[in-house]
């Protein structure tokens, strides 16, 4: 009797042929080894796109790091928060930023720097995302607004043939106390204000305040002030004979990336 599937003569009393099933087994075998393929060539494939995933991640913060460390200066420190805020606002890089901040307000008080630049550069700087370092910035912003500010308010004067206000610093804490309370309690600080001035200011009535909002900066504040109408023109900031000290101070509105400006001046 010979195998339908083979063809071959079958031993006597043989229930499956001997050949085929040899054969079978050699397929399951075959089969086994091919899997074993498949599954290293998928195990293989799933490392290396671990592999690039991982690459694709970890070179931009290798490539900001190279950056970070060549920058030449503050000022190209700045640039690199605007273009990458994520990765600036990285603890590791937090002392540089608090450093250029401090750096660029120094090289504007020693007039080594302009007030366009020095603004733009602390814009940047501002983009990190980074609390700390925002805080900082916004320090040292304010404080170059409000020099700004104090500037402007005594060039006009000049051109106008007067003398120029004198910084007071009680006038000018009692300027932050204002500004404080503007952004605890939004438009309802007026209601605070008078109390607040006293504190530092005894004599209360003779302070004019000026409060200028939503500026872009120091130059849009002062274009604010002047359009106004109700400042009188003996406490005028510009043209009042008056009032002879002063002191300013300015609250940035990050959602609206606005100024308030809030002056108090003195006989």
């Amino acid at each position: 009797m010979n195998c339908i599937n083979c063809g071959r003569e079958l031993p006597p009393d043989t229930p499956e042929c001997p050949y085929c099933a040899k054969k079978d087994a050699q397929n399951d075998e075959n089969q086994k080894e091919r899997r074993k393929i498949y599954i290293t060539l998928l195990f293989c494939t799933l490392a290396l796109a671990l592999i690039a995933a991982a690459v694709f991640i970890i070179n931009p913060m290798d490539s900001f790091k190279r950056e970070m460390n060549n920058a030449e200066n503050s000022y190209a420190i700045a640039a690199l928060c605007e273009e990458s805020p994520k990765e600036a606002g990285n603890e590791r890089y937090q002392l540089i930023l608090l450093n250029a901040a401090e750096t660029i307000k120094a090289d504007y008080d020693n007039l080594n720097c302009g007030y366009s630049q020095t603004s733009a550069a602390l814009r940047q700087l501002y983009a990190a995302d980074n609390q700390i370092v925002r805080d900082k910035v916004l320090e040292v912003w304010a404080d170059v607004e409000r020099e700004r500010f104090f500037q402007l308010l005594n060039h006009k004067r000049t051109e106008n043939g007067l003398n120029e206000l004198v910084w007071d610093e009680n006038t000018a804490a009692a300027a932050e106390s204002v500004a404080d309370e503007y952004e605890a309690a939004g438009m309802d600080y007026q209601n605070n204000m008078e109390r607040l001035i006293k504190n530092l200011i005894p004599d209360t009535q003779e302070v004019t305040v000026s409060s200028m909002f939503s500026a872009v900066n120091a130059q849009d504040a002062l274009v604010k002030y002047e359009s106004r109408s109700d400042s009188t023109k003996k406490t005028d900031l510009i043209c009042g004979r008056g009032i002879s000290i002063a002191g300013v101070d300015a609250v940035y509105d990050p959602d609206t990336g606005t100024w308030s400006f809030f002056v108090l001046a003195q006989p």
